[in-house]
């Protein structure tokens, strides 16, 4: 039995003097129910991780470019990235990409589209400029597609990484470029030459290229390695080849059909994972998307950085270069492969 205390109150101060009541219940709470919140889903672990993508971290990405310059001691102007990769991958589109985002608005100034043996045939040092007009110091280097049908020219590709090939030479694949054809540039300087090289390959069908195209791009990547020019590998189409990052860009970084691309771009060329950029390029965009010029412009910064490093190395080597020539030994120690400086 349990009791009350009425901590000195009378039964008529309780009753308010009313005693005509006939049933009186004993009420007393024994619990307390509570609400249970449903459980949330685990988010899926990024296996990139990236600042927070809104308009500061775009700001940020713009200006670390905008404010690129090369090193001052090799007299370049800009350096130069070459895109290379098999037909239709979207090299073009990924120079159209980032020009829009500095023109403030889509921009095709490069053509692009389906063509059987490609749109590009001529090599092609874009430049990207500000709204003011002023060019950036880069040049996105678009180039004739690889087809498996046709041969890769050993000496026009070495011509194309030392500069030997001039700007807007258009390629003939019966004829390649030779020393003997005067537009051939015999003493191209340090600026004319590849200082990053680009890899452009589709996300979603890395795994089904045939293996003589494998083989072309890894034959021209040992003669890049021979030559120690930095490399990267740029992901197109990352929304065909994941539905989610179709349906936000944003989850490009948590994909796991993106991860397993980066996996299967690093094991084909050998290169470390952070070196393989994935995008998405404009394509039926009519507005600027700042999810997609944040993820173009991520992969364009690397670049740059990748290349700003192997510039320092080319400085170091030349002063190396001086010393030795100071003590009479007239051996270059860039002659060996490096690059011909």
């Amino acid at each position: 039995m349990s009791s009350f205390s009425n901590q000195g109150l009378t039964a008529d101060k309780i009753n308010n003097s009313n005693f005509n009541f006939t049933e009186l219940e004993d009420c007393r709470v024994t619990d307390v129910q509570r609400i249970k919140t449903p459980p949330q889903p685990p988010q899926p672990r990024p296996w990139r991780k990236t600042p927070e993508w809104n308009k500061k971290y775009l700001e940020t990405l713009t200006e670390d470019i905008i404010s690129f310059k090369p090193s001052g001691e090799l007299g370049l102007s800009d350096v130069r990235i070459l895109m290379q990769g098999p037909v239709g991958m979207g090299k073009s589109s990924f120079y159209n990409t980032i020009n829009s985002v500095f023109k403030g608005r889509i921009s095709q100034s490069a053509p692009c589209g389906v063509a059987k043996s490609g749109i590009t045939i001529a090599y092609t040092p874009y430049v990207v400029n500000v709204r003011s007009g002023e060019s950036l110091k880069f040049r996105l280097c678009d180039t004739r597609g690889l087809e498996v049908t046709h041969d890769l020219e050993i000496l026009e590709c070495n011509y194309l990484l030392d500069g030997n090939i001039p700007d807007f030479y258009q390629f003939n694949p019966v004829a390649p470029i030779n020393p003997d054809n005067p537009l051939f540039v015999h003493q191209p300087k340090c600026t004319e030459k590849i200082h990053c090289v680009l890899f452009v390959i589709d996300a979603a069908t890395i795994g089904d290229m045939p293996k003589t195209m494998v083989d072309k791009m890894q034959y021209f990547q040992n003669l890049t390695n021979f030559k120690g020019i930095p490399q990267a590998v740029l992901l197109t189409k990352v929304d065909l080849a994941c539905k989610d990052v179709a349906s936000n860009i944003t989850n490009v970084f948590t994909g796991k059909k993106i991860e397993a691309a980066v996996d299967k771009a690093s094991n084909l060329f050998g290169l470390p994972r952070n070196h393989i950029l994935p995008v998405k390029n404009n394509e039926i965009e009519m507005e600027l998307d700042d999810n997609i010029s944040i993820l173009a412009l991520l992969a364009l910064r690397q670049l740059l950085y990748y290349a700003e490093d192997y510039l320092q190395v080319l400085q170091f080597k030349m002063k190396a270069r001086n010393v030795t020539n100071e003590k009479g030994d007239k051996r270059d120690p860039l002659e060996k492969g490096s690059d011909q400086e």
